[in-house]
Formats: structure tokens, C-alpha cells, sequence
């Protein structure tokens, strides 16, 4: 873990403060990390990230064009990326907001080398969890969305075919199995056709 947390990074810096960006960069630099994007524009730091992503992208809320928070939120709508947020004392109300979007991570000006490595690695930690979740959800949507066609399907060859429940269940599976097409593919074809055999699609190769 110790090695991850210290293994170089791409990292994308926004700030409005001209002397906080030399100072974050060259901290950043000093903890082994590329820094290839400096800016004061929320702007820029959208284009390049949505263009190129980096590892990580550690962002003020105040930049020179536009609120930080709103950069990295569009950011996370198209392209979602580990995100910090640094923050002065007079803006930690805006932070719970920037929590409840993309950001993964904050800390409070002025940083240190010490605070900013492990902000890095937790930013990262908690994205990866964040997206596994997703990912997780979209899975299960698609099951329950499978099922109910299924069902449908199910419902439509018993109908037609004046089968029982399990009787029809199966020559769905068995007509699958001949026809070399999944069984959510011809449950589809069932429902679009309102019958099972009527031009059983080719399987893909």
C-alpha cells in the first residue's frame, strides 16, 4: 500500500492564485508527480481533462472564469476523475456541496507535502470504490431489465402457443440453444414479433 501511495502520478492543478498554484505545483512535483496542466481557468482545466484525463485533478474553487466545484462536476458528467478540492477556511461551506459530486477528496490552504500525498491516494481509494458501486448498480438494472423482457417473452409464448409457465420457460432455452442466440436476444425477438418462430434471427459471428 505504501508503494501505491507514493507511485507517480498525472496530476491536472487549478487555482486562481498565481502564488498557490507555484507553490502546489512545485510541491506536487517534489512528491514525484507530473504536472503537465497549471491553470487558473476552469475552462481550460475542463478541456484538457475531458481531452486527455490525468490521474488525479486537484482544483480551488475559486479560479479566474468560473466556480472550481462547477469545473470538476462537468468534468464528472463527462469524464469522471479522481478530484481534490482545496480549499481557504472561508469556503469549507461550498466543500459539503463538492462531496456530494465528484470530488473525492478536500483539503484546507495552506497545504502541506505531508497532508497532500495521502489526500491523493484517498481521492484515488475512494473513486475506484465509487465507480465499482456504479458499475455494480448498472449490472443489477440490467438483470432486472433482462428478467422483465424475459418475462414478457414467457408471456407471449404461452399465450400463443398455449403453453404452461415452465413448458414455455423451456422451449425459450431450447430454441435459444438451437438457434445459437442468448436467451435475452430471442426474448427480444419474441417480444418485437409477438411469436417465437417467426424469423428466428441469425446468430452474429
Amino acid at each position: 500500500m505504501n508503494e501505491d501511495i507514493g507511485r507517480s502520478r498525472t496530476i491536472y492543478l487549478a487555482h486562481g492564485d498565481e502564488c498557490s498554484r507555484r507553490v502546489m505545483s512545485t510541491m506536487l512535483e517534489a512528491l514525484g508527480h507530473t504536472v503537465p496542466v497549471v491553470t487558473e481557468s476552469g475552462k481550460c482545466l475542463i478541456e484538457h481533462s475531458v481531452h486527455c484525463p490525468p490521474n488525479v485533478i486537484v482544483a480551488a474553487p475559486r479560479l479566474s472564469d468560473m466556480d472550481g466545484i462547477e469545473a470538476l462536476i462537468r468534468i464528472g458528467e463527462k469524464r469522471p476523475v479522481p478530484a481534490i478540492i482545496v480549499a481557504r477556511s472561508d469556503d469549507l461551506d461550498k466543500v459539503e456541496r463538492a462531496l456530494e459530486d465528484h470530488v473525492m477528496a478536500y483539503l484546507v490552504e495552506p497545504l502541506t507535502t505531508e497532508s497532500l500525498q495521502p489526500a491523493i491516494f484517498l481521492a484515488e481509494r475512494r473513486f475506484k470504490h465509487f465507480e465499482d458501486l456504479r458499475r455494480q448498480v448498472a449490472e443489477l438494472e440490467e438483470k432486472l431489465e433482462h428478467r422483465r423482457i424475459i418475462e414478457r417473452a414467457k408471456g407471449i409464448v404461452m399465450q400463443v402457443r398455449d403453453l404452461g409457465e415452465s413448458d414455455a420457460h423451456r422451449l425459450l432455452q431450447s430454441t435459444a440453444t438451437r438457434s445459437r442466440q442468448k436467451l435475452i436476444d430471442l426474448a427480444k425477438h419474441v417480444c418485437a414479433t409477438g411469436d417465437l418462430f417467426s424469423e428466428v434471427p441469425k446468430p452474429r459471428h
